[in-house]
């Protein structure tokens, strides 16, 4: 690789470091080029321009500018973060995950699991339930209902063929996750009203028990998937009395009983077949079979004709 000699970026700087180069001191060399670069560039213009470049959907050119800007400068904090987020690396506090909001309106009562979050017992109580799920959406096409921030939408595309994830929740900007594996995350959606694309799966974990009218919404899933992997909190633990996002205090029996009249509203199913899973107070683990007094119920509800 050469150096050219043509005249322009802070020409002082440039000339000892072309001659620090013929000298043979090529990290002098690097030194002074990099200061007339400093002088003679608007650092500021190379960040922005990655900022856009991102906006672009062109990660790896915003990549490349903002590792250019800090070649140059390494103390430029703008760019510094801006990488930072764009890598990966960032902090929990400047990562999407660090906003105080995330977890809902309400700092005392969680609204979202997500990621970090200061209850390790409700996030390892939600991933267990998508660890299950992983063993039915092998190769398949799959709705994530109620996804919130996508974490489990993630875990599902380890072995579905594609995910697409739904949620009423509209994130502000600093707070919109992506996952790499996730075809779709797909935020202002009402799940009791707004059609669903084809699919051969849903998945629909903690969201049930928040719907005003989960028995449309339920109808609205089978008109588009064969199969429902659902989840929900036993009342008794979890109901209304005492999470106020609650709107349906169901037992099993009725949970039952609305999944297989939901198959039938859809038009496309008799009713449905049922397998059991549960986890009990203070327990993440998933144990097969029908326990009315567990803390969670998880049911795998396939369309029947």
């Amino acid at each position: 690789m050469s150096i050219s000699t043509d005249a322009g970026l802070a020409a002082g700087w440039r000339a000892q470091a072309l001659a620090a180069l013929e000298a043979g001191q090529v990290a002098e060399a690097r030194e002074r080029l990099r200061r007339a670069l400093a002088e003679a560039t608007e650092l500021e213009w190379l960040n922005d321009l990655a900022v856009l470049s991102h906006q672009l959907d062109s990660g790896d050119e915003a990549e490349a500018l903002l590792r250019a800007a800090l070649a140059i400068d390494p103390s430029r904090e703008d760019a510094a973060e801006n990488l930072a987020a764009l890598t990966g690396s960032a902090t929990p506090d400047a990562a999407w995950r660090g906003s105080q909001t995330l977890g809902g309106p309400d700092p005392g009562m969680y609204e979202r699991a997500f990621p970090g979050m200061a209850r390790p017992d409700i996030i390892s109580e939600h991933t267990s339930r998508y660890a299950y799920a992983l063993s039915l959406v092998g190769g398949r096409h799959v709705l994530d209902l109620g996804c919130g921030t996508g974490y489990g939408s993630e875990m599902l595309s380890w072995s579905a063929a594609s995910v697409r994830g739904f949620d009423l929740w509209r994130p502000a900007p600093e707070e919109h996750p992506s996952w790499p594996g996730v075809r779709e995350l797909r935020y202002g959606h009402d799940l009791c009203v707004e059609p669903l694309p084809q699919a051969d799966v849903a998945v629909m974990f903690e969201v049930i028990e928040h719907l005003p009218d989960a028995p449309r919404a339920l109808a609205i899933a089978f008109g588009a998937v064969d199969q429902i992997v659902g989840s929900f909190p036993n009342p008794v633990y979890h109901g209304s009395w005492m999470n106020r996002y609650h709107v349906n205090d169901w037992s099993l029996e009725r949970f039952e009983q609305e999944l297989d009249a939901a198959a039938r509203a859809s038009g496309r199913f008799g009713g449905v077949e049922l397998t059991h899973h549960h986890q009990a107070v203070k327990s993440p683990l998933l144990q097969a079979g029908r326990d009315p007094e567990s803390s969670y119920w998880v049911v795998h509800a396939k369309g029947a004709r």
